[in-house]
């Protein structure tokens, strides 16, 4: 990316995880970032998207936690999304949590056809639930459902009221009237899931590179499988959720797995995407500082983004 003409956008948006404190996540890697390459930080405009203040109050939709102040989020995330992409830029964007992918896509999805649109989701989960299906309520877990346009209500374990309905069907509609297709998805890494997840990446013959085929085949090979499976498409979105490192660096993320991807296998796959000219925007997300050893996920995310700075 450093080619081309970019810009940093940062989303604090947090009220899709369980865990509170990623809201400082964005700030903290970009003090750190300037710190550390203050002439470079001069040339890159940064825009701060700040959620509104919500009220504390009872959860009206305890099956899409905050969907209606998620809903507006993400509306003004993609739109700022969509109107630097238009202004000639591509993106880095840090964000809070996982449902921040929701604004992100959708407004990389309303510059192009979506369907032209890979997205690379890189994780330790799919992140594939959606309110008919989710064990917890947490929005942070159902963004690429909600990029799929597919509700899994086969696999439906709760019964919806109206409203969470309504605010969930406007939520999906934020990048169009189109769903991401199956075929334009590949997950990276995901090693904890539920069977309802699994479900959808069965039935939709999405692609899944396993740690186990990253531990057997190397990270290159898994690369190039990343750009034949998704060859056909002329715009990449990279999302990269820090649980998808492994537990030894990363401890300061809501949700660790354990058996995730070395630093250096990170770096050399962030480094190729970035690379590849149709890549508009890299996104990473999860990083909560309030947790334990906030300082080495801080060094590591500052390693992986040197490619784009």
């Amino acid at each position: 990316m450093k080619e081309k003409k970019r810009c940093i956008i940062t989303s604090e948006w947090e009220l899709g995880a369980g865990k509170m404190g990623a809201i400082n996540g964005p700030s903290s890697i970009l003090q750190h970032l300037e710190s550390s390459n203050e002439e470079v930080f001069d040339e890159i405009p940064v825009i701060e998207i700040k959620p509104h203040e919500i009220p504390p109050q009872k959860q009206l939709t305890p099956f899409l936690k905050n969907g209606a102040a998620l809903l507006e989020h993400q509306q003004n995330f993609a739109f700022s999304v969509a109107k630097q992409l238009k202004e000639g830029y591509r993106c880095l964007l840090v964000t809070a949590d996982h449902s921040n992918g929701i604004g992100g896509v959708s407004g990389l999805a309303q510059c192009v056809p979506i369907d032209e649109v890979g997205v690379i989701w890189i994780d330790a989960h799919f992140d594939l639930h959606s309110p008919y299906t989710t064990p917890s309520g947490n929005s942070h877990g159902m963004t690429v459902n909600a990029l799929l346009n597919n509700d899994n209500k086969c696999q439906s374990v709760r019964t919806l009221d109206e409203t969470t309905i309504q605010i969930w069907d406007r939520i999906k509609l934020i990048k169009g009237n189109a769903g991401l297709p199956p075929e334009n998805l590949i997950f990276v890494d995901v090693r904890d899931y539920e069977s309802q997840e699994f479900h959808l990446v069965a039935e939709n013959e999405i692609a899944w590179i396993k740690p186990s085929e990253i531990k057997e085949n190397g990270i290159e090979a898994c690369i190039e499988k990343i750009f034949d499976t998704l060859s056909h498409c002329n715009y990449l979105y990279v999302s990269f959720d820090v649980d998808s490192l492994d537990t030894d660096i990363a401890k300061a993320t809501g949700t660790p797995v354990e058996g995730g991807l070395k630093l250096e296998q990170a770096q050399i796959l962030i480094d190729a995407l970035v690379s590849d000219s149709r890549t508009q925007c890299m996104e990473i997300t999860e990083f909560n500082p309030s947790l334990l050893h906030p300082e080495l996920l801080l060094t590591a995310i500052e390693k992986l983004l040197r490619p784009i700075l």
